[in-house]
C-alpha cells in the first residue's frame, strides 16, 4: 500500500528520527543512549555532591561521583533507564584485539617474545626461569632466522646459564653455536671460544683461539702462556700438526729474543738510539721492543747489529735462517735493509755470478723495488749506479735513472741511442756542470768524427 506523501504522515511517526531543521530537543539525547530527563537527573545529583568548602579532597569527590553514577545506573525502580543495545560484531572484534594487546604486554610466550624483539618492541626475558623455556626461546629465535634476535637471546643465556649447561645446549644447535663463538670473539673470551670449538670438533679454530688468548695478559707472560698451551692444551686436539709447529717456532723465537735484547741493552746509548726503520717493518725495532716482534723484524735487527755473529749464537742471522727455514728471498730482503740501515754496502749479499761470470741479482729480486727501498733509506749513490747497470732494457734503465737523477747513466743511454735532440734537451734541464761538460764533449767528438769521415 502506497504511503501518503505528505508532511503530516512523516511528522506523526511514533519514533522520530534526527532532524537538523527541527527546533525540538525532546528526543535529541536518545541517540547517545540517555534521554534529556536522565541527563538532567545525573547533572542534578552530581551538583548536589560537590561540596562548597574551599579545600576539597579529590578522593572524596571522586568517590561520591562514582556512587552517584552507580546508583543511577543500577536503580531498578527508577523510571529513567538507559537505552542499551546488544554489542555488535565489530565491537566483539575490537574487544578481542584489545584483550590480545593486553596479553602481549604481560606475555611469557617465547614465540611472542621473539616476535617483539624482531619488531623492536619492548620485551622482558627475565620471566624465562626454566631451562626448558630457555630452550624453546632459543629454538624460536633460530626458527625466525634473524641474527640480531639470536644474538639477544644468546646474551641472555650467557648471563643466566653456566657454561657447562650452555655449551651442550649450543652443541645441538650449530647456527647458535657459531653465533655465540662470534660473540665470544668480540668479547675477547678466546678460551671459552676454544672450548666450544673443541666440542664442535673444529680443532684448528680452537687452537687459533688458544693462541690468541696468550696475547691478552701482556708481553711479559706470552712465553709462559705459549709453553702452557703447547704442553697441556694441544694434547686434547687432533690433526693440528701445522698449528703446533707454528706455536713451537714462536716459543723458540721468544727464547732467542730475550737474550738478544738483554745483550744489546748493555751497549752505549749512542749505539742503541738509532730509530731508522724500513718499509717492511714500519716502527723501528730496538732492544726495548724486540721481544714480541715478528720473525722478519728480528732477522732484520740481527742483520743490522749482529751481521758477523757465528752461526751457533742466538743473534746470528744465518742461524735464524736455518732454524726457522726462511727462504732465500726472505733472508736477502731483510739482510739488504739491515746493511743499508748500518750504512754498509749491501751489494756483496745481493750480487752473484751469472752465466759467463757476469753479475746478477740473487734470488731474482726486483731491481726497481730495491732502488725504491734504497731511495727511502737514503742509500749511497754508488749503489744506484751499480744496480741501474744491471737493468737489461735500455728504455727501463733510462726511466729509472731519470727518476733517481743518475745523470751519467741517462746520458749514456741517450748516446747509445744516438738521440741528439733528447741529449740537448736533457743538457738544458740539469744544473750539474760536470755532466753538462760531459754532454758537450760527447757532442764535440761526434761532430769531429763526422767531419773526418766526410773528408
Amino acid at each position: 500500500m502506497d504511503k501518503p506523501e505528505d508532511e503530516k504522515y512523516w511528522s506523526s511517526s511514533a519514533t522520530k528520527g534526527f532532524d537538523f531543521d527541527s527546533e525540538e530537543n525532546e528526543h535529541a539525547g536518545d541517540i547517545f543512549g540517555a534521554t534529556p530527563l536522565q541527563t538532567a537527573q545525573l547533572s542534578k545529583e552530581v551538583q548536589q555532591n560537590i561540596p562548597h568548602q574551599p579545600v576539597v579532597s579529590r578522593g572524596e569527590t571522586h568517590r561520591k561521583l562514582s556512587n552517584s553514577l552507580s546508583s543511577l545506573s543500577t536503580c531498578s525502580n527508577s523510571s529513567y533507564k538507559f537505552n542499551t543495545s546488544q554489542p555488535t560484531k565489530q565491537c566483539e572484534v575490537t574487544c578481542k584485539l584489545l584483550s590480545s594487546t593486553i596479553n602481549d604486554e604481560t606475555m611469557s610466550n617465547p614465540k611472542d617474545v621473539v616476535r617483539s624483539i624482531f619488531l623492536g618492541m619492548s620485551y622482558d626475558l627475565s620471566c624465562f626461569k626454566k631451562l626448558s623455556d630457555k630452550k624453546i626461546l632459543l629454538d624460536e629465535a633460530l626458527k625466525l632466522g634473524d641474527g640480531d634476535v639470536i644474538c639477544a637471546v644468546l646474551l641472555f643465556l650467557q648471563k643466566s646459564l653456566h657454561q657447562m649447561v650452555l655449551f651442550p645446549l649450543l652443541k645441538e644447535r650449530y647456527v647458535a653455536a657459531r653465533e655465540y663463538i662470534a660473540i665470544l670473539e668480540k668479547q675477547k673470551c678466546f678460551k671459552e671460544a676454544a672450548i666450544l670449538c673443541g666440542e664442535l670438533q673444529q680443532t684448528k679454530e680452537a687452537v687459533v683461539h688458544l693462541y690468541n688468548s696468550c696475547f691478552r695478559e701482556g708481553e711479559q707472560t706470552i712465553l709462559s702462556s705459549l709453553e702452557q698451551i703447547y704442553k697441556n692444551e694441544l694434547k686434547n686436539f687432533k690433526q693440528i700438526e701445522v698449528e703446533s709447529e707454528i706455536i713451537e717456532e714462536h716459543i723458540l723465537l721468544l727464547e732467542r729474543q730475550g737474550p738478544i735484547a738483554v745483550t744489546r741493552a748493555r751497549l752505549p746509548q749512542s749505539e742503541i738510539d738509532d730509530t731508522r726503520t724500513s718499509p717492511f717493518i714500519g716502527k723501528a725495532v730496538t732492544a726495548q721492543n724486540l721481544v714480541g716482534s715478528s720473525l722478519l723484524s728480528t732477522l732484520q735487527y740481527c742483520c743490522r747489529h749482529n751481521w758477523d755473529a757465528p752461526e751457533n749464537l742466538l743473534a746470528s742471522p744465518i742461524g735464524l735462517k736455518k732454524t726457522f727455514k726462511l727462504t732465500e728471498r726472505q733472508f736477502l730482503w731483510n739482510a739488504f735493509i739491515g746493511r743499508i740501515l748500518m750504512n754498509q754496502d749491501p751489494l756483496p749479499i745481493l750480487l752473484v755470478k751469472g752465466m759467463f761470470g757476469a753479475p746478477k741479482i740473487s734470488a731474482s729480486l726486483s731491481i726497481p723495488r730495491i732502488l725504491e727501498i734504497a731511495s727511502n733509506l737514503n742509500g749511497k749513490p754508488n749503489l744506484f749506479d751499480q744496480l741501474l747497470l744491471l737493468v737489461e732494457k735500455s728504455e727501463k734503465r733510462y726511466q729509472l735513472a731519470k727518476k733517481y737523477q743518475r745523470h751519467r747513466i741517462v746520458i749514456d743511454v741517450l748516446i747509445s741511442n744516438k738521440d741528439r735532440i733528447s741529449l740537448l734537451q736533457y743538457r738544458d734541464s740539469i744544473d750539474d756542470q760536470s755532466e753538462i761538460d760531459y754532454i758537450n764533449n760527447t757532442l764535440r767528438v761526434s761532430v769531429s768524427s763526422v767531419k773526418c769521415f766526410n773528408h
